[in-house]
């Protein structure tokens, strides 16, 4: 029997691959506008933390990003080698390109589930995810945010 988490995150993984593909965007491109747009502005570092992604990844993309005009780095005028990060106007409508996505992917992984058995499972899956990052770090193992 196929494992069935695998399973839904290959597709979930396809999914936002196809449909950030049709803004021109890939999937943790459309991750970072996602955070920015819900947070206003952050720091470089706490994008790879909240993410639980390679610095050097997030760099890339946010490259990608400022090229295209939808984030604005800027140098912190407290340390010279912190980064804050914010969403362009041109930026601001492809968040929402971004949510509108989201929206459609949580009405399809949520039909026929009542509110209460949603909440159940986001707060199932944040505890979850809470407990691997605590254990990863004490492990000191591949997770290194």
């Amino acid at each position: 029997m196929p494992n069935r988490i695998e399973m839904f995150r290959r597709l979930e993984r396809q999914y936002f691959r196809d449909r950030l593909g049709t803004l021109g965007l890939q999937q943790l491109d459309g991750m970072i506008l996602h955070l920015l747009g819900r947070e206003g502005h952050m720091r470089q570092e706490d994008l790879a933390v909240q993410l639980a992604v390679d610095k050097g990844a997030v760099a890339r993309s946010l490259a990608r990003l400022e090229k295209r005009g939808l984030v604005e780095r800027q140098v912190s005028a407290r340390c010279r080698r912190e980064k804050h990060v914010s969403l362009t106007p041109a930026g601001e409508g492809a968040y929402q390109g971004v949510q509108r996505i989201l929206e459609e992917w949580g009405h399809a992984k949520y039909q026929g589930f009542t509110p209460e058995e949603r909440a159940l499972n986001e707060a199932f899956l944040t505890r979850i995810a809470e407990n691997v990052i605590e254990f990863c770090r004490g492990e000191g193992t591949w997770l290194r945010i």
